[in-house]
């Protein structure tokens, strides 16, 4: 009896004891255990047990699982199912042992979520940063020199702003705007761009002014009130900036992106220049004004002219049996006459221009400023001038040609005075020195030739006054002398004489009977003198009514005390009777945007030389 209860009993306690060790593995008990038998992979069949179970070698502390999750943790492995007896080796417990450092929990640890953690994505790594393009300092590519922080070499930005923009055609571009300024004074939107500055941080040296000194701006418009520009090359000392010869250019009509070109050819010491000051001449219309630039090139002539397409008009034909011939008679009045903005005023020109494409015009009162618009803006690449001023730096009666028709045979310009030749001498009581300029032009086809001769006579008294009359009088005869040498060619005399035809009793003026030959005069040495010429008006076909044939814009004033418009012309356009017969007259008073274009109107006729 007792033997029976020792052998069920100690199967009791080995029966016990494997379901201890089997509640122990899945409750996940540390500890090391020592098992009779090694633990069965899922490919090999049990092993022997070893005379001494081996010490298990730690693995890596496992995570701690979540304290919420009632389930196991992720990185446990439930037990395999054994093949062996009831006393066959169980499945092995945890391998951490106790002598292992445990993981240190975080030191705040957030409370777990039950949903899966998203794992977030990679940062992608960036590609390496392409480094901006070479500058060439002969041809700056605003797209490339943006990269390199150009607009801080834009300064000094007056009445604009300046700004970078992208251009789908030519990409990074600088952006000058003028933000519908309302301003109608001669401060036109300006910058400076310091080139010598941004050369010396790429690090490159600036081009020599000296060996390339046509500057080309790749430029578009929007909205441009005056399509014109200017550029001053500047130099900066210690602290102040030195202006040197400012250069014009018109920008041409057709939009996109175009060409202008400034020609420092002509400027001293160019090399020394650091800077540039773009200028747009521009004045308030109520919109937006933009100009974009694109490149900036330094060319010697012959690059230049691979940029910049010619601004010229058509020639026409011509022949010597039936040679036609139109000239332009304009006191253009100086840019601070009239109230009114030259700039505006020198755009009006443009379009006069563009409409009557004159062969020959005779200007008076063109001042320094007004012969920089003419030549940039009001003619075009179809015209050359000639016309030296009365004083240094004072007005000028410049005749203009078209250059592209006539060869230039001769020209000068001489003083009203005894002493012709002598530059600001003049008659006495005069109220300034008085000159007239003439030329001497041949036709490039038909070898036709001609003589023009364009003066400003004095102002002084009234027409009614023995004074006036007389310095007038004695200036038409230094010029019938003068005239002497053109012989028999075709000539033409225009200009501002300051004297009507007739006087206030209905008689001819000494003047006038001088110009058209009525009367004739003996200089000291007994030698006379007599020009023969022809008033335009008089004898060609005229669309000018007779009731307004003033040329003088205060005759048009109704609200004016000189209202008047009947009031007999003083700009004329003499011709020779001989060998040219007149064909057309007319006279044209212009406005726009309440801005008279001077004061006086311009006067256009036609001829066919015989």
């Amino acid at each position: 009896m007792i033997k029976r209860r020792s052998k069920y009993f100690r199967l009791f306690i080995a029966v016990l004891a494997v379901l201890c060790l089997a509640v122990c593995a899945g409750c996940g008990v540390a500890g090391t255990i020592h098992t009779d038998t090694p633990a069965a992979t899922p490919t090999d069949a049990p092993a022997e047990a070893p005379t001494e179970a081996p010490t298990a070698t730690p693995e890596p502390t496992a995570t701690p699982a979540p304290t919420a999750a009632p389930t196991p943790t992720p990185t446990e492995t439930p037990a395999p199912q054994s093949t062996a007896a009831p006393t066959a080796t169980p499945t092995p417990a945890p391998t951490a042992a106790p002598t292992a450092t445990p993981t240190p929990a975080p030191t705040a640890a957030p409370t777990p979520s039950l949903k899966p953690t998203a794992t977030p994505a990679p940062t992608a790594t960036p590609e390496p940063t392409e480094p901006p393009p070479a500058i060439d300092p002969a041809r700056i590519d605003f797209d490339a020199a943006l990269r390199r922080d150009v607009l801080k070499y834009f300064t000094n930005a007056v009445n604009c702003t300046v700004s970078e923009a992208v251009d789908p055609e030519a990409g990074r571009v600088v952006r000058i705007a003028t933000g519908a300024m309302n301003n109608t004074s001669n401060l036109t939107p300006s910058v400076f761009f310091k080139y010598k500055e941004f050369c010396d941080a790429v690090g490159v040296t600036r081009a020599s002014l000296a060996e390339k000194p046509f500057v080309v701006l790749k430029v578009k418009v929007e909205n441009l009130n005056l399509p014109i520009a200017s550029l001053l090359g500047a130099t900066r000392t210690t602290d102040t900036e030195t202006l040197r010869k400012e250069l014009f250019a018109r920008i041409p009509d057709g939009g996109g992106w175009q060409y202008i070109c400034f020609d420092f050819s002509s400027v001293s010491n160019a090399d020394t220049l650091t800077m540039f000051r773009l200028i747009t001449e521009q004045l308030a219309v109520q919109k937006d004004e933009t100009l974009y630039l694109s490149e900036l090139r330094f060319c010697t002539a012959a690059e230049a002219a691979e940029y910049i397409t010619p601004d010229v008009y058509p020639e026409g034909e011509r022949s010597a049996d039936d040679y036609r011939l139109s000239v332009l008679q304009f006191n253009i009045q100086t840019e601070n006459g009239n109230h009114s903005p030259f700039r505006i005023r020198a755009a009006m020109y443009r379009k006069l221009v563009d409409e009557l494409m004159p062969d020959v015009v005779g200007m008076e009162e063109v001042t320094v400023n007004w012969l920089k618009w003419l030549d940039a803006l009001v003619f075009n690449d179809s015209y050359a001038g000639v016309g030296e001023a009365r004083t240094p730096g004072g007005e000028a009666n410049s005749i203009y040609y078209r250059k592209d028709k006539f060869e230039l045979v001769d020209s000068g310009t001489f003083w009203l005075s005894d002493t012709p030749d002598v530059p600001g001498s003049y008659l006495e009581n005069c109220n300034y020195p008085r000159i007239c300029t003439w030329v001497i032009l041949r036709d490039k086809v038909t070898g036709t030739e001609f003589a023009h001769m364009n003066t400003h006579l004095d102002h002084n008294g009234k027409n009614d006054s023995t004074t006036g009359n007389n310095i007038r009088k004695d200036q038409m005869r230094v010029i019938i002398k003068f005239a002497q040498r053109f012989g028999d060619l075709p000539l033409f005399l225009t200009g501002d004489l300051n004297n009507r035809r007739t006087t206030s009793g209905g008689n001819l003026y000494a003047l006038y009977k001088l110009i058209t030959g009525e009367s004739s005069f003996k200089d000291e040495n007994g030698v006379r003198y007599r020009m023969t010429l022809a008033d335009s008006r008089l004898n060609a076909a005229s669309t000018v009514p007779e009731d307004r044939i003033a040329t003088m814009t205060a005759n048009y004033d109704e609200s004016g005390t000189s209202y008047n418009p009947a009031k007999e012309p003083i700009d004329y356009v003499f011709y020779n009777p001989a060998n040219t017969a007149p064909l057309t007259y007319d006279t044209f008073l212009i406005k726009e945007r309440g801005h008279e274009i001077s004061d006086h109107l311009p006067v256009y006729a036609t001829f066919r030389i015989d």
